[in-house]
């Protein structure tokens, strides 16, 4: 028996009487693991969040492909995540992005922190829920191995997609975003997380931001965030 611990990303029915999980662990990375959906009959009280912080007891399969879980317990009360629409649907986002942005991927302890801590601050937080949704986007490139050049900005630059750099306005390239969309991913990058409720920014231009992000992350992992998972989560920021 081995014990990790973890954040839930993902739950799938595998079975009527299976489940499959996809979890992101301290210990050894990407994991998927299979249940039987008896788990949680038997205890009233457990069930599987998206991006619920948790230790996890299973065998391990050696030969690859899916663990067998034997118990869950969390780590964390999460449970204002969940008692909430809006921050709910934010984990729904994270667990879907991160579910493609990770999979296969090996241990790495400061991006298992960065993502533990900002479900933590999730959890908690009342004023800035939406505006922090877009910085935990924007600044999670920095822990995959690239990052925004937050040193190459100026007032009214423009954000090129492609080098995470910013440029004067009217440089040549098609990756570039307007001056408005720059300064407010620079501020997203650069501020403490007590100014993050006085970024003034509407639901137009958090729906401008979350394109951009995802964008940004495509490009540089190669990736298509133009799921329908994402999208249907993504109408009802809209």
């Amino acid at each position: 028996m081995h014990t990790v611990k973890a954040i839930i990303l993902k739950s799938i029915p595998h079975s009527e009487q299976q489940q499959i999980l996809h979890v992101y662990s301290e210990e050894r990375g990407y994991m998927q693991m299979i249940t039987p959906l008896a788990l949680f009959k038997r205890k009233a009280n457990t069930s599987a969040q998206c991006m619920q912080i948790v230790e996890i007891e299973f065998i391990p399969n050696e030969r690859g492909g899916l663990h067998k879980l034997k118990s869950f317990s969390p780590l964390v009360n999460t449970s204002a995540i969940y008692f909430d629409v809006y921050k709910m649907n934010i984990a729904l986002l994270w667990g879907e992005i991160l579910n493609l942005v990770l999979r296969d991927s090996d241990p790495n302890p400061s991006l298992y922190e960065y993502i533990k801590t900002s479900v933590e601050y999730l959890n908690i937080t009342r004023e800035d829920i939406a505006n922090f949704n877009l910085l935990f986007l924007f600044r999670l490139g920095k822990l995959l191995g690239f990052s925004i050049d937050n040193s190459t900005y100026h007032p009214d630059h423009v954000f090129n997609i492609n080098d995470g750099c910013f440029y004067p306005t009217g440089s040549p390239g098609s990756y570039h975003t307007g001056p408005h969309s720059a300064k407010a991913i620079h501020t997203l990058c650069t501020c403490q997380l007590q100014e993050l409720k006085d970024i003034p920014l509407n639901q137009q231009g958090r729906k401008i931001l979350l394109d951009i992000a995802l964008l940004f992350l495509g490009f540089h992992l190669n990736l298509d965030f133009n799921t329908k998972s994402i999208r249907v989560i993504r109408e009802i920021f809209s």
